[in-house]
């Protein structure tokens, strides 16, 4: 038998050989633990959520429907925020039935752009409900305002989604609306018309012109009507390391991608859950970490006192 055995060929494999054979082996090992982490991190999410698809529902309701905001990070795509949010916050918004309706940016100051324009239509609301009716008793009216007071929250990925909105609540908010300028200038057409027709006046009664605040705010106003009501918000990290001198950190996490379900699903978690507390200025920081793999610089969010007093975060 020996003899046989020494007549086989029989060489052992090289030394680069079995060095590719190890890598690979390692990497499919490491690969294969994450994919498993993430299906745990993935199911412990989704429990704490699962309760609120069971809630009955009344034939009228609607299921709760957040808005989700993303643009792209400083120097890259916006593919890859919506990869994470469909990998991370997705899922947690399915299990907790939750509708949601996402909102772009594809540039920067787009996105700022589309919240200032939707706060200014959402204060053209509020004003014509409130303002009073011949009907007081009218049921649809009553059902207006009640929508109108029911909002299903935000969620914003990522810090530079963060700061365009951050921006469009404090332009949305200090905007004059189109239809009080039009108001104004009429107002001060027909002044001047009577004033060249009546020769024989001496004196004419002109309203002032309302004065602006330094935040932009008409003096004198009633800042609950110019305010309008301003849905929780939540907020999704998203570290978007990119660049060569983050290769090493890039393949760490891609082999530990169960860890953005601590973080990105637990935040979208909260936001499910829907417990919230009063903004504060700790709040402007958020994603502040992300900055520094940014291909750019971005300007620090500003917020009017007034806005931010209104406004509230999910924990």
């Amino acid at each position: 038998m020996a003899s046989i055995a020494s007549k086989l060929p029989f060489k052992l494999p090289s030394k680069k050989f079995m060095a590719f054979v190890g890598t690979c082996t390692g990497l499919a090992g490491l690969m294969s633990r994450d994919n498993m982490l993430s299906r745990e991190g993935l199911h412990k999410v989704q429990s704490k959520v699962a309760h609120l698809a069971l809630e009955p529902m009344d034939v009228h309701e609607l299921p709760r429907k957040v808005t989700v905001y993303l643009t792209p990070p400083v120097g890259d795509g916006i593919y890859k925020t919506r990869a994470h949010f469909k990998e991370y916050v997705k899922p947690v918004l399915v299990a907790a039935a939750v509708d949601y309706e996402i909102v772009e940016g594809f540039k920067s100051g787009e996105l700022q752009s589309k919240v200032r324009e939707a706060i200014i239509s959402r204060r053209k609301a509020e004003r014509s409900v409130s303002q009073p009716t011949d009907n007081s008793n009218n049921p649809t009216q009553e059902i207006k305002k009640k929508s109108l007071a029911e909002t299903g929250g935000a969620i914003v990925v990522g810090r530079a989604a963060w700061i365009e909105y951050l921006h469009g609540l404090n332009e949305g908010c200090n905007a004059p609306l189109v239809d009080e300028q039009v108001g104004t200038s009429s107002e001060l057409e027909t002044n001047t018309q009577s004033v060249g027709e009546s020769n024989n006046i001496t004196e004419t009664n002109t309203s002032p012109t309302p004065q602006q605040s330094s935040d932009g705010i008409p003096s004198g106003t009633n800042d609950e009507i110019l305010i309008p009501e301003l849905e929780p918000v939540g907020y999704v990290h998203f570290y978007n390391r990119i660049g060569w001198k983050n290769v090493p950190l890039r393949i760490y996490h891609a082999l530990n991608s169960y860890k953005n379900y601590e973080i990105a699903g637990e935040e979208a978690v909260k936001v499910a859950l829907g417990d919230t507390r009063k903004f504060t200025d700790v709040d402007m920081d958020n994603g502040k970490g992300e900055e520094q793999f940014f291909k750019g610089e971005v300007e620090n969010p500003k917020l009017d006192g007034r806005i931010a007093e209104k406004l509230s975060v999910y924990i």
